[in-house]
């Protein structure tokens, strides 16, 4: 997790999805002169902190080469929790517990919001930063999208999910899972994935309703997190 009160993002299409969310504070948004003219013009309509530059100051303050001619500056939001009010208003949720590589969890969280998740959980002060570059970079612009909680207690938060009417499922290969295409899907559905070493501990295997694996050939014990979710997040959210 960083420290810093903002976050950097890149490249126009993530810049825009950052500006069209209209919930964060935008400190800055760089543009190479000459370049995205009609989004300049956007930006200016809506009188937001834009500053023209040449290519060698982007990329000064890009650190490298990969800005594609935009960059911004945002205000990292104050944490928070869904309560149960604002759960019962949601039919899909998912919840990277711990990922330590910011691009597996960027993508977890494109994978989670192409299928249909209405939010994604994190939990506060572990693992990756979901507002790294490295982290909205992977998303594909999905971080902005949908809303974005952070949870102390993981367990507590399975629990007041339960009361709003979700059913928990874990993904493991503990022995006591099932295969994936056993489980029907729920009208509410709460998907936890482990980290990319550990998976879940057993604290939160046995707070879950439900435990999956997915069946693998060839001698394979495991799948990318990323892969995981995207399976996961097609056969039980597809039919809701």
């Amino acid at each position: 997790m960083s420290d810093s009160d903002e976050f950097v993002v890149e490249g126009r299409l993530a810049v825009e999805s950052l500006v069209n969310a209209t919930c964060f504070e935008i400190r800055s948004i760089l543009i190479e002169e000459g370049r995205h003219l009609d989004f300049v013009q956007r930006i200016r309509s809506r009188d937001l902190p834009l500053h023209i530059a040449d290519r060698e100051t982007l990329i000064a303050e890009a650190g490298y080469d990969f800005h594609r001619g935009v960059i911004a500056r945002a205000k990292r939001q104050i944490p928070s929790s869904p309560t149960v009010d604002i759960l019962e208003g949601m039919s899909r949720l998912v919840f990277p517990v711990g990922l330590a590589d910011r691009g597996n969890l960027g993508t977890v969280v494109r994978n989670a919001v192409a299928f249909g998740a209405d939010a994604i959980v994190v939990e506060k002060g572990r693992g990756a930063d979901i507002w790294s570059r490295i982290a909205i970079r992977a998303s594909a612009t999905a971080v902005f999208r949908v809303p974005v909680y952070e949870v102390e207690d993981s367990t507590r938060f399975i629990r007041d999910a339960r009361k709003a009417g979700f059913v928990s499922v874990g993904t493991t290969l503990a022995e006591r899972s099932r295969p994936l295409r056993e489980m029907e899907p729920a009208d509410q559905t709460l998907i936890l994935l482990g980290a990319e070493k550990d998976g879940l501990n057993s604290s939160l295997q046995d707070a879950c309703d439900h435990l999956v694996r997915i069946p693998m050939a060839n001698e394979m014990d495991s799948l990318n997190v990323a892969a995981t979710a995207a399976i996961v997040c097609h056969e039980l959210f597809a039919g809701q």
